[in-house]
């Protein structure tokens, strides 16, 4: 399967995109997914969910998410390189990039008689125990980008919350009123939507009263040489199917020192990007 950065038109981050990124820590990325493939990602979603209702027992009002999801539908394998939304994560960070996550998050409704002030998720920064572990203040690590599923176009769906600016904060953002830090916002969003942000921004999952779950899926990129969050080695039969610049994003390596000395073979990505480069459009 050839990369679709290789074919078509891929997009470019605007000045005006990167000026927002940099100072609130995310970017909206409206109509990312045609409506083709988030009935595809929904139908996915919608068996693998089924399926782990029946195995384990889930209620309508429990949480559910999966983990490495990518190697459990072809659909999802549309993501990894994704033409409008993988070209501006390697603009904010580089060509050195592999995929750290897939997640298929599930929020359900909340329960009759929940406070609507409640939050769904607790609030943190991305990067498991990397934020207490590191001094700050952090750097930038790696990017998400967070697909939405359903209409989330109205506040109180489940909604990813987060606090505008506080990638730049040393330490937490200050609370005033309320469960939730001063500058949250709700960031609403239509099905095939995407939300690009970084590990040091500080988010949660807000309360579901809608009557139906939220369905996402959360695609991390990080650099190579960190480890992958969800996977140690991707499966044989899927790298088989990809093409180079696919298996640098699932984590192959050819050389032995490939994740921190990368030969060209080891990242067919940075001969793409400097072609990208040498466009007349340039690279934003």
């Amino acid at each position: 399967m050839a990369s679709a950065l290789l074919a078509g038109e891929v997009a470019r981050l605007s000045p005006e995109q990167r000026d927002f990124f940099e100072t609130n820590g995310y970017l909206v990325v409206r109509d990312a997914l045609d409506a083709e493939l988030v009935a595809r990602l929904t139908e996915a979603v919608d068996r693998l969910y089924a399926r782990a209702r029946s195995e384990r027992g889930l209620g309508e009002y429990d949480h559910w998410e999966l983990r490495n999801c990518l190697p459990e539908d072809e659909a999802f394998l549309a993501l990894l390189d994704h033409p409008r939304t993988l070209p501006l994560v390697i603009e904010l960070l580089n060509w050195n990039l592999q995929l750290i996550t897939s997640h298929l998050v599930i929020r359900a409704p909340a329960p009759p008689g929940v406070d609507p002030r409640t939050r769904a998720g607790g609030w943190h920064r991305d990067g498991g125990t990397a934020p207490s572990e590191l001094p700050e203040p952090h750097h930038r690590m790696f990017i998400k980008i967070a697909y939405f599923l359903n209409d989330l176009s109205e506040p109180g769906r489940g909604q990813f919350r987060v606090v505008p600016g506080s990638h730049r904060l040393i330490g937490r953002p200050p609370k005033v009123e309320g469960p939730d830090p001063h500058g949250t916002i709700e960031v609403l969003t239509r099905p095939g939507d995407a939300v690009l942000f970084e590990n040091r921004i500080w988010h949660c999952a807000g309360p579901n009263f809608s009557p139906f779950p939220r369905k996402s899926l959360f695609f991390g990129y990080g650099y190579r040489w960190l480890r992958p969050m969800d996977y140690v080695a991707m499966p044989p039969d899927l790298l088989a199917r990809c093409d180079p610049i696919q298996r640098q994003l699932l984590g192959d390596v050819k050389s032995v020192l490939g994740f921190y000395l990368p030969t060209d073979e080891d990242v067919p990505l940075r001969a793409w990007w400097r072609e990208r480069q040498a466009s007349p459009n340039g690279a934003g």
